[in-house]
């Protein structure tokens, strides 16, 4: 069983796991807490009876789920220490924090001081649910120091209800955007575009309530195939954010799930010049943005702006063409390499490793497979690992390295077999290459005329089951090999 313990440790970067260290040092016992925290943070999975017999002679070990507890709460407390400054709505909460400590202090000018700073970044950057714990705290900074000033708090209260109603006309668009989506997904042909247009909420107040408008709009537009119009809807919004940059700078998010939504749109509709350029002209953006391992939701929402391009180039078969885009790419990969979660990695580097040896760079390939075989995460799926075992195969066939084609056969089958992952044109796959690791080159024409004939029967379907076919074009290998001599 997963420890809640064990998972937040091990999700910590490495200047997260310093700045805790010296965190836990100021602390009166953080001795004891320290060494838990070493303890759990060498193991590769969480052991408990282990953490028992190495601390036997411990004190604290006799009450350990207390110490696990409070451990948790002080990497929790050195966190929001440490990304003080992650975000203005992380900054609002501590300013507002300190307002309460002055307050109750009754050091009543410092207080003022505090709220107003907050004030300014809340109105700044559309933080309502501060805004309305902002006039709570001006009403009762009136109240102490003023009591009888019944117009200010009024204007106070009137001020609190405008945040207020901001809020619910966000919560509105909210509802009205998880409608339309749970519809599109669920019930697609009980939507009606109309009812739904009539329930949504006049112009929204707030910068999220306009980027929820625009994306409802441009769902229920692709429910009426009005594509015009959804593109429309996409490219006004992405102008709207432009206009507001730092906002982007602060909520990157909005920006990159909004480009995304528009390139998955080019995709559909074919558009890859289109994408191309939209692309290139967000990844400038990107590259001005410092990425931090705090922020995975962002990384993620980029990672998968390079991955929809590298599928774009391999889709349509343009390996050759705007040479730079795979080693800007590769770059991005290996700048954020810690950052990056294990499946989004594995998947980059087998798009990388496709693709280089689709430009028969087959080198290049095989440093990007190696990378996914040597590497051997516990949480790759076993279909893509076993694509790249296949790749694998593919390069060292190519490369005529007959040897080490044959004990990765082998490999390949002993790995199938203890994640039980079995296909008919897998096994037709493996057959082959033993095959050709005894096969005089001559005679590699004719086998692979052959093998395409096993992969596609004419007159039938595939032996290549649908949800694997977007690994490896086989179809497109067989081609260029059946032209060799």
């Amino acid at each position: 069983m997963k420890s809640p313990l064990y998972e937040l440790i091990h999700s910590l970067s490495k200047s997260e796991k310093r700045y805790f260290v010296l965190f836990c040092t100021r602390e009166a016992s953080g001795g004891n807490y320290l060494k838990l925290f070493n303890a759990i943070d060498t193991q590769a999975k969480y052991d408990e009876a282990a953490i028992k017999k190495r601390f036997r002679n411990e004190v604290f070990v006799r009450q350990l789920h207390v110490t696990k507890n409070y451990l948790f709460k002080l990497i929790l407390k050195s966190l929001r220490n440490y990304h003080a400054s992650l975000s203005k709505d992380a900054e609002l909460k501590d300013l507002l924090r300190n307002v309460e400590i002055l307050y109750n202090k009754e050091l009543y000018h410092q207080c003022g001081k505090e709220l107003h700073r907050a004030n300014i970044i809340a109105v700044k950057h559309e933080l309502y649910t501060g805004k309305v714990e902002i006039e709570s705290w001006k009403r009762k900074l009136t109240q102490a120091q003023t009591p009888h000033d019944y117009e200010s708090m009024t204007a106070i209260i009137s001020t609190q209800k405008t945040a207020i109603d901001a809020l619910q006309s966000t919560n509105d668009q909210w509802r009205v955007a998880i409608n339309v989506t749970n519809g599109m997904y669920r019930q697609y042909n009980n939507i009606s575009v109309r009812n739904v247009r009539l329930k949504m909420p006049a112009q929204a107040p707030t910068l999220e309530g306009r980027v929820l408008q625009h994306n409802t709009q441009y769902l229920l537009d692709l429910r009426n195939e009005d594509n015009p119009s959804a593109e429309r809807r996409l490219t006004e919004l992405i102008t709207l954010l432009e206009e507001q940059q730092e906002r982007i700078t602060e909520e990157p998010g909005l920006y990159v799930s909004t480009i995304n939504n528009l390139l998955s749109f080019y995709a559909f509709q074919h558009r890859h010049d289109d994408a191309l350029t939209l692309i290139r002209k967000a990844k400038s953006i990107y590259e001005s943005w410092k990425i931090t391992a705090a922020n995975r939701t962002l990384l993620k929402q980029i990672l998968r702006t390079y991955n929809i391009e590298l599928e774009l180039y391999r889709d349509t078969k343009s390996f050759n063409h705007q040479l730079d885009f795979i080693e800007s790419t590769e770059k991005f990969v290996n700048e954020n390499l810690p950052k990056i979660p294990k499946d989004y990695l594995v998947s980059f580097w087998f798009q990388l490793a496709s693709i280089h040896f689709m430009r028969r760079n087959y080198g290049r390939s095989l440093e990007w497979i190696n990378h996914i075989l040597n590497a051997r995460f516990k949480s790759v799926r076993a279909d893509l690992y076993v694509q790249a075992m296949i790749l694998n195969l593919m390069i060292h066939l190519d490369q005529q390295n007959l040897m080490v084609l044959r004990y990765y056969v082998d490999s390949t089958k002993r790995y199938m077999k203890k994640v039980k992952y079995a296909y008919p044109y897998l096994d037709v796959l493996l057959k082959f290459f033993v095959r050709m690791g005894r096969l005089p080159v001559f005679e590699y024409k004719q086998a692979f005329k052959e093998l395409k004939s096993d992969l596609y029967p004419e007159g039938e379907e595939t032996l290549i089951p649908k949800e694997v076919r977007g690994y490896i074009d086989f179809k497109m290998w067989i081609a260029i090999r059946e032209g060799r001599e």
